[in-house]
């Protein structure tokens, strides 16, 4: 479980890094929590004791000695309550989970001199008590429990910005929190025998407003002062006092032979002398914390750059979105069926996108006339191609050509949309009568360019019917993106049932995490 929380984090440093804002906006958060936690891991190699407490031991003991960062040294608290909960234990059900993150948030919370709401703190509390509450629910399995845990935490990470004002000036969501959700996100992975999938972060709430790196371009943050101080005797509540009065964001942990202090401060020098006074000190860090904020605001100054022409999509779900990133979408719009975005959402959007000049995409029909609205209102040109599914809109994206003027690029997006049929497979939630065609709740709906071809008992078979009605050729392309509530094994099992029915075709699977669909389809 670990080990694929490791995954999920490296999977999604970048973006830690670019949204940490608080306590100072230096982008460095999600390499200081995956460094701990790789710490972490690396000392399950020497661990020969059996039994999951042994386990939880080395893996306390790895992050205490590798922390990194108030975010590193807090989680390394995380695994410390853990440790304590299951000291000793060969095993551990839904309950004892449930109690070791309990324990874990205890302290997450005694490790921070003055806990601060709206951070990684927010989280890990949120998910000990969704835990605990599965428990008293009867929900008593590890997988029950830790499910929960990862809800709680999803939406208590959204809620961030509400609860600390820096966030909320600077628009993004907590960094730390997000590491912690990527690590319980990685266990959830094993526990359920899936891959670790791209975690939904709001497009708004991934990179800090242009107004809060202007405010804070001309602080000053001193530096980010870390040591491992080792005596006899030693006090922690004492020295985590003493901290609190000499620097800011003091972190102090361990027992009476071993602290970890982690320390902001305009002068390191004090601080290691009063530290020196109670022991030898090891593992003696300081990060220039004016330096790193400075190469914050290179990062995303740079990401700002204005480009001509840019596009704006309205997408919904964390695979298609990364799939329009990785095309060169300028911004994206959380929406699409069921889920519209408002004329306003699409005119911030498209206001705040690094490009003069911005063409629209809608990807859905019910959104075609906002954007329209949206178009004759933006603060900037605004262009509308007006596509009616995801798999137009990726055709379109596509034909886009930074180095071209609009005209050209609106045309040859509107020819290139033109030129894609797209499916889509869902299932009916209620029994009704749809164009003469009667459909009953829980049965397979396969629609092929916006019009209902097929009702059947199961996906696979509505997916097959979409694609005998779209009539592919011989050497077509067809791509199945897989959401909803499909698992990847079955979605792989009918990726080599189509080609086998069509050889000369090929078939690419991509995950898009769509919510509501099962599968959109491309046939080109």
């Amino acid at each position: 479980m670990v080990a694929l929380g490791q995954e999920c984090l490296q999977q999604h440093v970048g973006i830690i890094n670019a949204l940490n804002v608080f306590p100072v906006p230096d982008g460095d958060t999600g390499t200081n929590m995956l460094l701990t936690l790789k710490a972490a891991v690396e000392e399950l190699d020497g661990v020969q004791a059996p039994g999951l407490g042994a386990v939880a031991e080395a893996l306390a003991f790895g992050a205490l000695m590798g922390a990194r960062g108030n975010s590193g040294v807090i989680l390394s608290q995380f695994f410390q309550g853990v440790a304590h909960r299951w000291k000793g234990m060969e095993a551990a059900g839904g309950r004892e989970l449930a109690e070791a993150l309990a324990q874990a948030t205890h302290y997450a919370y005694k490790a921070v001199s003055n806990p601060v709401e709206g951070t990684m703190l927010t989280v890990v509390k949120a998910a000990a008590q969704a835990a605990q509450e599965a428990v008293r629910k009867g929900e008593t399995s590890p997988l029950q429990v830790w499910e929960r845990a990862c809800v709680a935490a999803r939406s208590a990470l959204a809620e961030t910005p509400d609860l600390l004002p820096v966030l909320k000036e600077a628009g993004v969501v907590d960094a730390g929190g997000l590491g912690l959700v990527a690590l319980l996100e990685g266990g959830r992975a094993h526990l359920t025998g899936q891959p670790v999938a791209p975690l939904d972060v709001a497009q708004g709430q991934a990179a800090p407003h242009a107004s809060y790196l202007a405010a804070t371009e001309q602080q000053e943050y001193g530096y980010c002062t870390q040591f491992l101080l080792q005596g006899a005797g030693l006090d922690v509540e004492a020295v985590r006092a003493r901290m609190t009065s000499m620097a800011d964001s003091a972190v102090v942990v361990g027992d009476t032979t071993m602290l970890k202090v982690h320390v902001h401060t305009p002068d390191p020098g004090p601080v290691l002398s009063y530290a020196v006074a109670l022991g030898s000190l090891t593992q003696v860090k300081i990060d220039n914390i004016e330096q790193q904020h400075q190469d914050f605001l290179r990062l995303h100054r740079r990401e700002k750059e204005m480009a001509p022409l840019g596009v704006v999509a309205v997408v919904s779900g964390p695979g298609l979105e990364r799939v329009f990133r990785e095309l060169g979408a300028a911004a994206l719009v959380p929406g699409g069926q069921t889920m519209n975005p408002s004329t306003r959402d699409l005119v911030e959007h498209a206001a705040q996108a690094a490009a003069a000049e911005v063409v629209l995409l809608p990807n859905n029909p019910n959104i075609v006339g906002t954007a329209r609205q949206a178009a004759s209102l933006g603060p900037k040109p605004l262009h509308l191609v007006p596509t009616l599914s995801i798999p137009q809109g990726i055709a379109a994206l596509l034909a886009f050509d930074p180095s071209a003027d609009v005209a050209t690029n609106v045309s040859q997006m509107q020819a290139a949309a033109a030129k894609v049929r797209s499916g889509e497979v869902t299932t009916a939630v209620r029994s009704t009568s749809v164009s003469g065609q009667r459909v009953s709740a829980g049965q397979a709906i396969g629609l092929l360019d916006g019009t209902i071809v097929a009702v059947t008992d199961t996906v696979a078979e509505a997916v097959k019917e979409v694609l005998r009605c779209a009539s592919p050729q011989e050497e077509a392309l067809v791509t199945l993106y897989w959401g909803g509530d499909t698992q990847e094994p079955d979605a792989q099992r009918l990726a080599v049932e189509l080609r086998s029915v069509y050889p000369g075709m090929e078939v690419e699977l991509v995950y898009g995490g769509q919510p509501h669909y099962h599968y959109l389809l491309s046939v080109e």
